[in-house]
């Protein structure tokens, strides 16, 4: 029985042991959430709401105002150099080539001896020519006096008339085989003049197609060599005939100088940048118009004395001395460029931001050209064009529109 009662005792006191530990843990609990409740319902702690509030006045821009003015038109074009003349040096004798007299590369002047051919065959025949034409010169002395003789036998009735028929037209074979030996030592002079090759041209000479020792003639490897003229120099460049009708309309127009195409300088550009300090002339232009590029061939014959141009570069050739009449200009950070077309932001005479359809013309340095949307007197927004709206009240300040620091867009 005392066991028993002793057992109750330690149960109880368990018991009454969790139930104070629970106690607590609940007060604990009930006091961090009633601080946690107070600390976030408090005027001091409670997080307050975040006030947007919208720009007031109006927004500062910087604006240009469209003033009409003539401007200089330089459009460039992708081009090749070309040189004005090539020769190809051919034999024109067959023959066993005895000798090369130029390093390959260097430039050669016009008539200067290039090749030699072996030439003792064609004096053999020059010799055979003249030979022949002895031959037939005692032949028609011969012929010739045949005839004195039946003449005057004719004229006594001694000779019948067939018989001086026959001296005359011996005479008349006679003299043309004259002619025809003097005709083949024509050729054999000729020939043998052909086995020394001169330049026909001042220019540059390319590599030998024929080594010392070949035969070269008509029926075997006849192209020797060849010479090229790099100065002057041709560039050549195409243009498209929209934009020769788009010049052509406004010379008619009178938007654009009427300037003949002898006087319009064309600068070559290098491909590092540079520009060659030779300036050229247009000296040829295609009266055709390619059908399967739709482009017209133009030509410019430039100087080129220190050869620093070489044939079948690509350069760019620029046009200068034409000018575009009362042309209207804006910078290109003023132009936005939208899926509808490009556009400006001008400022209404309510100062309001208004946005502007445009037809871009062509680049002028660091502005684009107006074909159409605005007028003179215009005021376009140059900057900040990323925070304008149409119908914005803006606060304009007028600039240069050359002043780089005050056009610059904000594209960011």
């Amino acid at each position: 029985m005392a066991k028993n009662n002793a057992q109750n005792g330690e149960r109880k006191a368990l018991m009454l042991h969790h139930l104070v530990w629970r106690g607590l843990v609940a007060i604990v609990l009930v006091g961090v959430l009633g601080y946690a409740a107070y600390y976030l319902t408090s005027d001091h702690h409670s997080p307050a709401p975040h006030q947007v509030t919208a720009p007031s006045g109006a927004f500062p821009v910087n604006s240009i105002v469209i003033e009409p003015k003539d401007i200089p038109l330089n459009p460039r074009f992708l081009a090749q150099t070309l040189p004005s003349a090539i020769v190809p040096l051919r034999a024109r004798v067959s023959g066993y080539l005895m000798s090369q007299n130029f390093e390959e590369g260097q430039v050669v002047k016009e008539g200067e001896l290039l090749f030699t051919i072996d030439p003792e065959p064609f004096k053999v025949a020059l010799r055979q020519a003249e030979a022949g034409l002895h031959a037939s010169e005692a032949q028609l002395t011969r012929a010739t006096q045949q005839v004195e003789r039946f003449k005057n036998l004719a004229e006594l009735q001694q000779a019948a008339a067939n018989e001086l028929e026959q001296a005359q037209e011996s005479q008349r074979i006679a003299s043309a085989s004259v002619e025809t030996q003097r005709a083949y030592i024509e050729q054999a002079k000729l020939d043998l003049d052909y086995t020394t090759i001169e330049s026909p041209i001042t220019g540059v000479i390319g590599l030998r197609n024929q080594d010392v020792g070949s035969y070269v003639g008509m029926n075997t490897e006849s192209l020797l060599a060849t010479v090229q003229k790099v100065d002057p120099l041709y560039v050549q460049y195409s243009v498209s005939e929209q934009d020769l009708l788009r010049w052509q309309r406004m010379t008619d127009s009178g938007d654009l100088t009427d300037v003949p195409v002898e006087q319009l300088e064309v600068h070559v550009i290098l491909p590092d940048g540079g520009e060659f300090p030779h300036l050229g002339r247009i000296n040829f232009v295609d009266i055709a118009v390619d059908p399967s590029t739709g482009t017209a061939v133009i030509r410019a014959s430039v100087p080129n004395p220190d050869r620093t141009l070489r044939p079948g570069q690509f350069v760019h050739a620029e046009i200068r001395g034409i000018t575009r009449l009362s042309a209207i200009t804006v910078p290109q950070s003023a132009v936005l460029h939208t899926p509808t077309g490009a556009v400006v932001y001008v400022v209404d005479t309510e100062s309001l931001a208004q946005m502007r359809p445009i037809t871009l013309g062509q680049w002028v340095g660091a502005d684009w050209v107006i074909e159409s949307g605005l007028e003179s007197g215009d005021q376009v927004i140059v900057n900040h064009l990323m925070q304008v709206r149409p119908g914005m009240k803006v606060s304009s300040s007028n600039v240069d529109s050359g002043d780089e620091s005050t056009t610059g867009n904000d594209h960011e």
